[in-house]
């Protein structure tokens, strides 16, 4: 009977960790390569542009208080402020930099699969783009900040009911190292920047009810990532309410 005791309490020691992970709590979040608090999560992305192949992956998700169901997409807004006074051409990824610097430098990735922090919001059917990348106005006031637009989506028949307790992964944008270094190098790279994700809509299907703005966050700072440091200000682009108006205007 002892030798049972023993071998049970032996057994639960093992398995109680992979159960006993800490809830997360409501609220938007981002961070590079694993949603937050996964082992490979971090709020600061160095690199030493030696290269252009390497890929940078920026979990944007969110937990929520209650549930949702018949969630079809999300339209997400991320905000990228530079540590000078005007946009480098290593962080032109709309390719209106020097020699089209740097066009199709990120993508929307709906693979969370290395990412195991992330639950995925769309159980491995998700699909999207990034929908606009720009630079100053009409989004931002100065030319070193810009704005990231990203959508995501499932068909109808994969609508899905998102619960409290799972930090969900909406998208991985995917930052990539193309044309850092060798000939028509963009320059930049070196330069640190702070990545604000602003809010995620939630799209429901009519008969499910109203669309989900999201925008409080999942504690100080949960929604911020920084690139090469933290020399940029992530305050001057600051999570902030919106009238439904104003919120549609954003997604156009």
């Amino acid at each position: 009977m002892k030798r049972i005791v023993a071998t049970t309490l032996m057994l639960a020691m093992f398995v109680a960790p992979a159960s006993a992970g800490t809830p997360p709590q409501p609220g938007i979040a981002m961070s590079w390569t694993d949603c937050a608090g996964g082992v490979s999560a971090t709020q600061d992305q160095a690199f030493a542009c030696d290269n252009n192949v390497s890929q940078f992956p920026l979990a944007c998700a969110a937990a929520l208080d209650s549930s949702v169901d018949g969630v079809i997409g999300a339209e997400l807004v991320v905000d990228v402020q530079l540590s000078t006074g005007s946009m480098p051409d290593w962080w032109r990824l709309d390719g209106s930099g020097t020699g089209g610097c740097r066009a199709g430098g990120i993508t929307a990735s709906f693979d969370f699969s290395s990412s195991p922090r992330c639950t995925d919001a769309w159980a491995g059917q998700g699909f999207g783009n990034v929908a606009s990348f720009t630079i100053g106005p009409p989004d931002h006031p100065q030319m070193n900040q810009a704005r990231i637009k990203a959508v995501a989506a499932v068909t109808s028949d994969h609508a899905a009911t998102l619960t409290p307790g799972f930090e969900y992964g909406f998208v991985l944008l995917k930052l990539s190292a193309t044309r850092t270094t060798g000939a028509g190098a963009c320059a930049g790279c070196a330069l640190s920047a702070c990545l604000v994700l602003n809010s995620i809509l939630v799209r429901r299907l009519p008969a499910s009810g109203a669309d989900v703005y999201l925008t409080s966050t999942a504690g100080p700072s949960a929604n911020w990532a920084t690139w090469q440091g933290t020399g940029a200000d992530c305050a001057a682009v600051p999570a902030r309410r919106r009238t439904w108006g104003e919120i549609k205007s954003l997604y156009r």
